[in-house]
């Protein structure tokens, strides 16, 4: 209320922005500024879906999206915190200055001078990127370090080409080896020359630190990822690398079945015709937000992050499967969500509370998950341990509808010992895929009831 009122006692005025065209008059009211014209007048290109009461601003490559209420963002995929919150005046879009000036850096500008004389131009200063070979048992892997961009990966015949936004330089030569014949940088264009008969089967950006990652392949064989031609699912088997997940009494690992079972799914799932991407696709470490992150980039119409779980009741066995609340329904899904937050930084966890897309696709994930229970219950002939809500990391800042499902209890020697067993994760491998298959076919509706908000802690 008080803020209202300081908002309408304030004169409502234009101020000058100072762009490389020249200069060009902008809202602004009370201190704040309407950041959708700073970021009209960088060259992106803005729309506002006024289903979600959100706005998407796109420059080259890179995505932005906010909603005027919150104070966090999605940049290219990733859910961000922004310096103050974004607000709704008088028709605006307005933001303090140090907002303003958050939301362009991710398209490659800079917001300088002061609220009163705001000046905007292009990031000058040049990043400095490197280029190396790895081999890991998975095969020939080309990193790229040194920027936190997501450049536009173009792969063709004999050679890969990454176009950058903000401007880069190369540290030092790019490698020359049996993969990898060296390249170029130019125009900020940065061109890699593979050997005659390697190709880019997959690429995606890591952080911490931040890093492009393009893994190599042959074109003798099939390409790791299917072209799309339709509606896209990721799929995310939990854990990988030095998190093992939980273990069974026979020394099965979570981190080993939730790959197999993955892998399994997506091959169903292109068998059916829908292309699926996995989040990892060997033993390797991915950050929770890093799965959630490329999930959002490849706009999947949804996200189901596999896991198997673990109790100190002995005797807890069966199924679960979850969606996003930042309260959790219970004690017991509290305690699973507390597990499998376990790899990621504590601040991390402060931004369950994301104020995009969760609205909207909440009663779509409460679908998803219910499909993949229900059919894990026939396949198990046990109790319904029913579907429940906990503040998952890896579902958090997620744009569509996202499920985490739990396909058994490895502390239990009862199910570790099912789910060890080919036959039964052949049969969990089907249902998870034939839940995921009725929910891509099934229409969405257009108009879904809002979901009643989680009780106050």
């Amino acid at each position: 209320m008080l803020l209202s009122l300081l908002l309408g006692a304030s004169a409502v005025h234009a101020v000058g922005v100072v762009t490389p065209q020249g200069k060009a008059e902008v809202f602004a009211k009370g201190g704040l500024i309407d950041v959708v014209e700073l970021l009209r007048l960088s060259g992106a290109q803005v729309a506002f879906a006024a289903a979600a009461g959100s706005y998407t601003a796109s420059l080259a490559e890179h995505q932005l999206q906010f909603t005027p209420g919150g104070s966090l963002a999605v940049v290219d995929g990733r859910l961000s915190p922004l310096p103050g919150p974004i607000r709704a005046v008088e028709g605006h879009a307005v933001g303090a200055f140090a907002t303003a000036a958050a939301l362009l850096h991710a398209l490659g500008w800079t917001l300088s001078g002061s609220a009163e004389a705001p000046v905007l131009g292009r990031t000058s200063a040049g990043e400095q990127i490197e280029v190396a070979l790895v081999r890991t048992p998975a095969g020939a892997t080309v990193v790229v370090r040194g920027s936190s961009q997501k450049p536009r990966v173009s792969p063709a015949v004999g050679v890969v080409k990454l176009q950058y936004v903000i401007p880069v330089q190369l540290a030092r030569p790019i490698p020359v080896e049996e993969e990898l014949l060296g390249g170029e940088l130019a125009d900020n264009v940065l061109t890699l020359r593979l050997a005659p008969g390697v190709e880019v089967a997959s690429s995606y950006n890591l952080d911490e630190p931040p890093r492009l990652i393009l893994r190599l392949g042959s074109t003798q064989a099939p390409a790791a990822v299917a072209a799309r031609s339709g509606p896209l699912v990721v799929l995310d088997p939990g854990h990988g690398g030095e998190d093992q997940g939980a273990k069974g009494p026979n020394g099965l690992l979570e981190k080993d079945l939730t790959l197999a079972v993955a892998k399994a799914a997506a091959a169903q799932l292109q068998s059916a015709g829908i292309t699926t991407r996995l989040t990892r696709e060997s033993d390797e470490s991915v950050t929770l937000a890093d799965r959630t992150a490329l999930a959002n980039r490849l706009t999947a119409i949804a996200f189901v992050s596999i896991h198997a779980n673990a109790s100190p009741a002995k005797g807890v066995r069966g199924a679960e499967t979850y969606y996003m609340s930042a309260d959790a329904s219970d004690h017991e899904a509290a305690a699973a969500a507390a597990r499998e937050n376990a790899s990621a930084p504590p601040d991390t966890v402060q931004l369950i509370l994301w104020d995009l897309a969760h609205v909207a696709n909440l009663n779509e994930s409460a679908r998803l998950a219910r499909g993949i229970q229900e059919r894990l219950n026939a396949v198990q002939g046990i109790k319904d341990r029913g579907v429940r809500q906990a503040p998952f990391v890896v579902l958090t800042g997620a744009t569509m509808p996202a499920a985490l499902v739990e396909i058994g209890f490895l502390s239990n020697a009862e199910d570790a010992t099912r789910i060890s067993a080919r036959d039964e994760q052949d049969k969990i491998v089907a249902a998870i895929t034939d839940a995921v298959v009725e929910f891509v076919r099934t229409p969405r509706p257009t108009a879904p009831p809002s979901p009643s908000p989680s009780p106050a802690p």
